[in-house]
């Protein structure tokens, strides 16, 4: 990543306009995972932040669409092995 897509994606995550927003409580409600779809403001170009909220720290993530395919396939993915069941044993 370049220094202008670090700034672009600093940006990203400070503005925009919150189009879509799914709250998660993780931890034992110690944090929240907050994820947010947005768009520029003065365009209709749409992005995913994700933000991790918890006392004291919050750490925000930026996707690009196909960044955010990606990580989405990724979850869909441990997901699927997380539900299949209990692991055969060695």
């Amino acid at each position: 990543m370049g220094l202008f897509d670090a700034f672009k994606a600093i940006k990203r995550v400070m503005s925009g306009e919150v189009i879509r927003q799914i709250d998660t409580p993780v931890s034992g409600g110690m944090t929240t995972m907050s994820l947010r779809l947005k768009k520029e403001k003065n365009s209709d170009d749409r992005y995913v932040v994700l933000a991790g909220l918890s006392s004291g720290n919050y750490q925000y993530f930026y996707f690009a669409r196909d960044e955010f395919a990606a990580f989405s396939r990724a979850v869909d993915t441990i997901r699927d092995a997380l539900m299949s069941g209990p692991l055969a044993s060695s």
